[in-house]
């Protein structure tokens, strides 16, 4: 997070369902309104439709296809990074591949049981 790229909030809906035994799709898509307090101007990103389908590929591993689908205003963007954010890049597939990448790598250190608890002079 940094105080140039606001959050945003998101109200939509999530859609699951299995195609197959091995293969499930997630549809996610906006809602405009959730309540009746809640000022529709406020509201400066969408999420289009978007989702992911997830393939277990019997070996331990699934195969991951996701796309996100956001319209946001050019105002809610600071101009430093519009450019950035306007090529693709920020928000790119690459970005995300990286992050997930990263995500996976970050669970499978937590989760080795090799590690050891205390350094090499017993502390």
């Amino acid at each position: 997070l940094t105080p140039m790229v606001p959050t945003r909030e998101v109200y939509f809906v999530r859609y699951c369902k299995q195609l197959s035994g091995e293969k499930w799709a997630i549809v996610d898509v906006s809602i405009d309104k959730v309540e009746d307090n809640i000022d529709a101007s406020l509201v400066k990103c969408r999420k289009r439709p978007s989702g992911c389908i997830i393939e277990d590929k019997s070996n331990g591993h699934c195969k991951v296809i996701w796309v996100e689908h956001l319209e946001c205003q050019k105002s809610a963007v600071h101009s430093l990074y519009r450019t950035i954010v306007n090529s693709g890049l920020a928000f790119g597939a690459r970005h995300w591949i990286a992050t997930l990448q990263l995500q996976c790598e970050r669970l499978v250190f937590f989760m080795a049981t090799n590690v050891p608890m205390k350094d090499s002079t017993g502390e």
